[in-house]
């Protein structure tokens, strides 16, 4: 975030400055939102199918949809068989998050490379953000 600010902030002209800063806040936020909306959403389908496959006979089916209600179940069961669903479900559902969005920002570095060669993004000289 630190570095998109200053890329933003020092290619801006000094008379856009605050429309410059403005959209870079409204697009932090939307692309958070987004995010939290969307790998949320990923992250729910994966850990319920995750606990559909498993071994999820004599769970209660809130624990479906719950990663606390997971956690309580798991407590009431055996050591071996508590430690599988809550291993299981989370593990699957979290290592499916982080490969998306290593996807993602390998697919957003591709197209930003793919941009630059074809001369859609012009840089400038570098002056740094503190250089008038």
């Amino acid at each position: 975030m630190t570095a998109a600010s200053g890329v933003i902030m020092a290619r801006a002209p000094d008379d856009r400055a605050g429309m410059a800063a403005s959209i870079e806040e409204v697009s932090f936020e939307l692309g958070g939102a987004i995010g939290i909306a969307v790998l949320g959403s990923v992250l729910t389908a994966v850990y319920g199918a995750s606990l559909k496959g498993s071994d999820g006979a004599g769970v209660s089916p809130m624990v479906l949809d719950s990663l606390d209600e997971a956690l309580v179940a798991a407590a009431r069961l055996s050591e071996a068989a508590g430690e599988t669903l809550r291993a299981a479900a989370f593990d699957q559902a979290f290592v499916a998050i982080i490969a998306i969005a290593a996807a993602l920002t390998f697919l957003t570095a591709c197209a930003i490379g793919i941009m630059k060669a074809k001369g859609g993004i012009r840089t400038r000289p570098s002056q740094g953000p503190c250089v008038g």
